[in-house]
């Protein structure tokens, strides 16, 4: 399951909609941005919701290819590392970047449904591929590629997942604006592994993600290979490990 950002044009409302509608039906988390209302500052919610997600699935029509909002979404991805992937529905006078992401042109196909059964299961090789690759890049040189990462919570929030330790595949909601996570009881998170200190790291909520501290640990916090010396940012589907036995996985899932 991944959580998939729609960027689409106002007129392509209903497009849109099939298009949840399929990716959800495969088990995704599609999410539709509510259209930009006159004067609000939009770009704010857009740009943590795309932060959040896995994968950008863009609707390129006449009317989206040049429309601001559109632009800034897709642009904004590739800017952040998010995959881009391209629905080309009809000729646009679209920016030249956009060229450059996968694209799957419906016009191509005579028959609908064809395209829809080749879209949804090349998008889902597609994104298959680009997890192993990353798991692969976090690994060091595989340290984390063979990580099981087939368990995904289905509730709405933010969740830590034990891929690696005492208690595989154990999920945790983190449902406090401070969580905090150690070997000592008093953790809201408790792991009894010796490589984990009594309080190890902390998690705060700061605006829509979690930030996370370590709390002068004897082991160090690593996040994707890299040591915690900072209070630092989590990502969606960010890896946390702990010396050389325990690795978790930060996760968010978007409300259907």
């Amino acid at each position: 399951m991944k959580n998939i950002y729609l960027a689409y044009a106002a007129n392509d409302e209903q497009r849109a909609e099939e298009v949840r509608r399929l990716l959800q039906a495969q088990g995704h988390r599609p999410w539709l941005d509510p259209q930009p209302i006159a004067g609000a500052d939009w770009h704010i919610g857009v740009d943590a919701a795309i932060r959040r997600a896995e994968a950008l699935v863009v609707l390129v029509t006449q009317q989206s290819g040049t429309a601001p909002k559109v632009i800034y979404e897709w642009a904004f991805a590739l800017g952040a590392d998010i995959p881009v992937f391209a629905i080309v529905y009809e000729d646009s006078s679209e920016h030249a970047r956009l060229g450059i992401v996968k694209r799957y042109n419906l016009r191509a196909f005579s028959d609908e449904n064809h395209f829809w059964d080749h879209f949804l299961a090349d998008l889902q090789r597609q994104l298959r591929q680009l997890e192993e690759e990353r798991g692969q890049r976090i690994g060091a040189g595989g340290e984390h590629s063979s990580l099981d990462l087939s368990v995904q919570p289905s509730k709405p929030g933010y969740w830590l997942i034990m891929r690696r330790g005492p208690m595989p595949n154990q999920l945790y909601r983190l449902e406090r604006e401070t969580v905090t996570v150690g070997r000592d009881r008093a953790n809201d998170i408790m792991i009894p592994d010796a490589q984990v200190s009594r309080y190890q790291f902390r998690l705060a909520l700061r605006g829509v993600d979690y930030q996370l501290e370590d709390l002068n640990s004897t082991n160090g916090t690593r996040i994707n290979g890299e040591l915690a010396r900072q209070p630092t940012a989590l990502s969606n589907g960010a890896i946390i490990s702990i010396g050389n036995t325990i690795v978790l996985s930060y996760t968010l899932v978007y409300p259907k």
